[in-house]
């Protein structure tokens, strides 16, 4: 070891006093830099082979003392070992203890420098990137799909359809029923019968996201989830539409509109409860048209639910029997897309959702996205809930429940 690098290690060992390592690795890294600019001032002015000459010694001289510095450092990293059960302290305080043994070290003297700070995990190893890798990504939650789950479904296939669904019902404006008791020798009464043609176009709905070609190609995991993402998005359209969709413009006929509404009369109930009122709004779809409609089902929000699951009786017994899943005969159906304080009663055979199976992903590119490396992914589906007019009898509707319960208890 030369004399000059003697001079520079006893200068950078004293310079370390009160520094941590990582510091320490920063006085490496502006040495070298300050070098490397010596190296350019000194070569500037050559010219040819000696240019050669003179960068390589200069490189040389560089790496040996940028090793020796290393090596200097590596014998002051013991600092971070703990030995014989003693405890650590900070690195500043010893290296200003040990202090004369580092200089004796630094110029080639035999002496033994045992520093005792404590190794840690944090301390010890900076923007470490191990860890136990989860191999999925989580989930975000949404409204569970109820109504959708409970409806019949036909799934309408590529063809000549026009996305159009036609089909025939009785007339209501001009069908009458005239049969009557017929004296003998009597004029027989005369019905009327009349059907209408009626169509209703599939409805869209969809969704896009722009992604670049780089997270494409480089984040397939994320990429996958986008998919379920907007899939998800979709779904959910979809789920409020088949409640409470408005029969307007690219909107759905949803239940809530298609039902006819029910109008409480009184009835004398003594505290009357939500399986009071179902019943009595299935017995009046089936008061007249038993012979065709057999409702099934009824559609609430869990708040409204929540009423009747949480009441007791006066022996402090629940009345509602949560292990049958029913009400008054009635399958209930909690759609958190219902709006609070309604409910609607029906036949769920007659209420039919026609759609093209599953949700389509597709990608492609938009305006200037070819030219930016980016590209859009689009989900889409199409579908109609379709309850016929002369079957929307088997559908009834209460608006507002408390008002109901209330009319019923009168």
């Amino acid at each position: 070891m030369n004399e000059e690098l003697q001079k520079e290690l006893e200068a950078l060992t004293k310079n370390l006093e009160g520094k941590s390592k990582d510091e320490a690795q920063k006085e490496i890294k502006a040495f070298e830099e300050k070098f490397n600019k010596e190296i350019d001032e000194k070569v500037k002015n050559l010219v040819g082979e000696e240019v050669k000459t003179v960068r390589e010694q200069l490189e040389k001289e560089r790496a040996e003392k940028l090793n020796a510095m290393q090596e200097h450092l590596d014998q002051m990293d013991i600092k971070l070992q703990k030995k014989g059960g003693e405890l650590a302290t900070d690195p500043s305080v010893e290296i200003k203890e040990k202090k004369d043994s580092l200089k004796n070290l630094s110029k080639g003297v035999g002496s033994e420098v045992e520093l005792k700070t404590l190794v840690t995990r944090s301390g010890a190893i900076t923007n470490n990137a191990a860890g136990f890798f989860l191999p999925n990504i989580g989930q975000l939650g949404h409204k569970e799909r109820s109504l959708y789950n409970v409806l019949p479904k036909i799934a309408i296939q590529n063809g000549n359809h026009a996305g159009t669904i036609r089909y025939r019902d009785w007339d209501d404006a001009t069908k009458v029923r005239a049969a009557a008791m017929v004296a003998e020798g009597a004029a027989f009464p005369e019905s009327t019968a009349a059907w209408a043609w009626y169509t209703k176009d599939l409805k869209k709905v969809g969704d896009t996201i722009p992604v670049t070609e780089e997270f494409f190609e480089d984040e397939q995991q994320a990429y996958g989830e986008l998919d379920r993402f907007l899939s998800t998005n979709v779904d959910l359209v979809v789920d409020d539409q088949l409640v409470n969709g408005d029969n307007t413009g690219q909107n759905l006929e949803g239940l809530n509109t298609a039902a006819p509404t029910y109008t409480a009369v009184a009835s004398g109930i003594a505290a009357p409860n939500l399986k009071d009122l179902a019943i009595k709004v299935r017995n009046s779809i089936t008061r007249d048209r038993g012979s065709k409609y057999k409702p099934d089902i009824l559609v609430v929000n869990s708040l409204v639910m929540e009423d009747l699951v949480l009441a007791k009786d006066a022996n402090n017994n629940y009345i509602f029997d949560e292990a049958t899943g029913t009400l008054g005969g009635l399958f209930v159906v909690v759609d958190e897309n219902m709006a609070n304080n309604q409910i609607i009663v029906g036949d769920r055979r007659f209420a039919v959702i026609y759609e093209k199976p599953g949700v389509v992903l597709s990608k492609g590119t938009v305006n200037n996205q070819f030219n930016e490396d980016e590209m859009t992914l689009k989900a889409r589906k199409r579908l109609l809930l379709l309850v016929r007019t002369v079957d929307k009898t088997g559908f009834a509707k209460v608006t507002d429940v408390d008002t109901a319960l209330a009319t019923l208890a009168t």
